[in-house]
């Protein structure tokens, strides 16, 4: 079936939408309005843990407080947090193994949780925290997070896993220190929790040599000169939400896509950026002094459409960038005429909310092929029909496409006849196309946000062009099963198989509840499922085709709440890096993550 013989334009609509937020999650969990705002309520619902967890909280909220201040660390104020018999071993362990060295970077880690302890003495909690605050400029570090991450409760004490977070200015340059504590706490029932010990399971420092950050924004140097920047850009997605996405009908989430490439064969490259419904998209031309100015409107590109993918590619082969724009009504074709000017070839209902598109030429007949990864299920425009469920392993997302380039700007829709419908519903954040098996073809996998990924081998036959794809993540080891955001592909080990990287989601709430007995009571094994699914960023490990999980023993879980993940050769030393953006919109609440 030719999918653009009965595309349409453009065309624009605009609904009136009045959503009042605790209704809605009153109606999405079956709830009265007036408890759904205490659907979260640790003391009602029974979770003492969590409760303890929040106790504990407020304690370590003080200390991370004594580590910033500039006055030295009152023993009256830190009295207050710790027991009287306190004691703890030096939590910056003296003998560090140097990891990675160049020019300006030093990274040195701890060499076992125990290959100091015997020759440390134990120490007072003043001492303990002059000793943290003494290497920095001034006595004191510029930031300091402690988050509680992991909880044992007996009867009159408990014990946490606190992530340490500390960063500051030295006489050498700036100095990161991130630690995992292992605390134990004692309890009365009428008063705050008291530290009694304090151990050191994990450290790793970091080194600058740079007066000034290793990365400085640029933002104002770039974009400055442009009015929409301070006028736009610089308001945040819930500034917008609250006046433009209830009028679109349009869901709040910010999933808005970039997509980079030299439009206008200058040799330097473009950025085009997708909005929320009701704001222009934005095609910024880069111009020869680093500065760029935004061409989107005199490109034909300025679409008030609320889009998430979008992508550039050359679909007509003839040498420049086209544009798709996945939009809430479809999957839209720009074509460019070489000089970054674009002319819309129309809209198919294929591809509504496409998150994730990825092309690559799947057939090898020398043209590039879209596969679109399609998120929320919709009904005319923009709205949601559906929500995942079950949140951990979801198929009622909307349906994923895979669309054959046949020339000219005709594709056809060879989705279920190529296999790529095992497993299409299941809310698709990212794609990447890679030859993960060396075979000389282009290998699909599927990032999905509830539920477990998947990786289509392309058994298609150079010749004729037929066969299919298989899914084959669990049978190879691919399949991850966090809440997925991004992939990235990298020969990371230098073994000649490319080796993947997921962006998930790290939540230290979850971390903590999970592993509770309360959770899932009496089915052990969904609990350790559920671990899973909290506990953050995954490395695979590729040999000869086979995946292994070197997550933990690389250091790479760790992302935060991770949206895109791309390699990068950031230091020129031909080993790729990491670079992950991470980033949620949240409450002001005390408590909230």
């Amino acid at each position: 079936m030719d999918v653009l013989s009965w595309m349409r334009p453009a065309s624009y609509f605009i609904f009136i939408t009045i959503l009042i937020a605790p209704v809605l999650i009153a109606q999405q969990l079956a709830l009265p309005p007036t408890r759904a705002v205490l659907i979260d309520d640790p003391v009602r619902d029974g979770w003492s843990t969590e409760v303890i967890s929040q106790a504990a909280g407020k304690q370590l909220k003080q200390l991370g407080a004594l580590l910033t201040q500039p006055e030295p660390v009152s023993p009256d104020v830190a009295a207050t947090l710790v027991t009287a018999d306190f004691h703890s071993k030096p939590l910056q362990p003296a003998q560090l193994e140097t990891v990675f060295q160049d020019g300006t970077v030093t990274v040195r880690r701890m060499l076992s949780p125990t290959s100091t302890v015997d020759d440390d003495p134990e120490t007072d909690i003043v001492s303990v925290l002059g000793a943290l605050r003494g290497r920095y400029s001034g006595g004191a570090s510029e930031r300091a997070e402690l988050k509680i991450v992991g909880i044992t409760v007996l009867p009159t004490s408990f014990e946490t896993t606190v992530l340490v977070s500390l960063f500051g200015r030295t006489d050498a340059g700036n100095l990161e220190e991130n630690s995992t504590w292992r605390c134990a706490w004692v309890r009365r029932d009428s008063e705050a929790p008291r530290l009694k010990t304090i151990a050191v399971e994990a450290y790793e420092q970091v080194a600058v040599t740079l007066a000034g950050p290793l990365f400085a924004d640029c933002s104002e140097a770039v974009m400055g000169h442009n009015a929409w920047y301070r006028e736009h850009l610089l308001y945040s997605t819930v500034y917008w939400a609250e006046r433009l996405e209830m009028i679109q009908g349009s869901s709040i989430d910010g999933h808005n896509g970039i997509a980079i490439d030299d439009v206008d064969g200058d040799g330097l490259d473009d950025v085009y950026i997708a909005q929320t419904g009701g704001l222009p998209n934005r095609l910024l031309r880069r111009n020869a002094d680093g500065t760029v100015t935004d061409i989107a409107a005199s490109a034909g590109v300025d679409w008030l459409d609320s889009t998430r993918g979008v992508l550039f590619g050359d679909f007509d082969n003839d040498g420049d960038a086209d544009l798709v724009c996945g939009t809430d009504d479809g999957l839209q074709f720009n074509e460019n005429d070489g000089n970054g000017h674009f002319t819309l070839l129309g809209t198919t209902e294929m591809g509504k909310s496409a998150h994730a598109l990825a092309a690559a030429d799947y057939d090898n007949d020398g043209d590039l092929d879209l596969f679109a990864g399609i998120y929320f299920p919709l009904h005319d425009r923009g709205t949601v029909i559906a929500y995942a469920v079950p949140y951990f392993n979801a198929t009622n997302g909307g349906t994923n496409v895979l669309l054959r380039n046949d020339g000219d700007f005709q594709f056809s829709d060879v989705t279920k006849l190529l296999g790529l419908d095992e497993g299409s519903t299941r809310y698709a954040f990212a794609a990447s196309w890679e030859d993960y098996d060396n075979d000389g073809d282009q290998d699909l996998y599927v990032a999905n946000d509830f539920g477990p990924n998947l990786l289509y081998r392309n058994d298609l036959d150079k010749d004729s062009g037929e066969g299919r794809f298989v899914e084959v993540a669990p049978a190879v080891g691919a399949e991850d099963r966090g809440f997925s955001m991004s992939t990235a592909w990298s020969d990371v080990d230098h073994n000649g198989w490319m080796d993947l990287y997921i962006a998930n989601m790290y939540s230290a709430a979850g971390n903590r509840i999970v592993t509770q007995e309360k959770f899932f009571e009496g089915d052990p094994a969904m609990r350790e499922y559920m671990q899973y699914l909290a506990r953050g960023n995954t490395l695979l490990q590729n040999d000869h085709g086979a995946f292994t999980d070197v997550s933990e023993q690389a250091g790479v879980m760790m992302g935060r709440w991770s949206w895109g993940s791309p390699f990068c050769d950031i230091n020129n030393d031909s080993w790729d890096d990491l670079l992950v953006g991470n980033g949620n919109l949240t409450n002001k609440r005390e408590h909230d993550l």
